[in-house]
């Protein structure tokens, strides 16, 4: 996966696609970047934590320190506000990490049963599905934590200048 990477953006729109206790997710999300660029995000994956200090603030720039989840999908670390205060919270990054380890289960879990029921209604070809299916189990428990884990968010946001505590 990704680095953390650090950027200027001004959010423009975005739809919401779901909200949770841990996180928000929003979809189609255009943002401008400081040279005026317009940047399209397919899925943004916020900490509640940061959507209350104002990271989706639309016609305001922010900084966020993000990591690509895909190509077009990111996950949101932190937001560094006007007044140069890095606002982050890792321990609830750490608990949406487990939920991916969960989600990934029931993946593999369901991965066998739900291609054999795809591949009878599609005469054989949702047995596709399966190789698919495990492929995102394998990426919700193995990179997605291993991502998300705290040393690697300490080390990432200190090579960004952000002391974590």
């Amino acid at each position: 996966m990704s680095g953390l990477i650090k950027r200027t953006l001004t959010v423009k729109n975005y739809d919401l696609q779901g909200n949770s206790d841990l996180d928000v997710l929003y979809s189609m999300v255009r943002c401008e970047d400081e040279e005026g660029n317009n940047v399209h995000f397919k899925q943004v994956v916020m900490l509640e934590y940061l959507r209350r200090h104002g990271a989706k603030n639309t016609d305001t720039p922010r900084i966020w320190y993000y990591k690509h989840l895909n190509k077009k999908s990111i996950i949101l670390i932190a937001i560094e506000k006007s007044n140069g205060k890095v606002e982050y919270d890792i321990d609830q990054v750490r608990r949406v990490a487990r939920s991916t380890i969960l989600k990934g289960l029931v993946y593999g879990v369901a991965a066998v049963p739900a291609g054999v029921i795809i591949a009878t209604a599609t005469y054989g070809f949702g047995l596709l599905f399966i190789p698919y299916a495990f492929y995102l189990s394998y990426r919700n428990i193995f990179k997605f934590p291993k991502m998300l884990r705290r040393q690697t968010l300490v080390n990432d946001l200190a090579a960004h200048g952000v002391v974590v505590r």
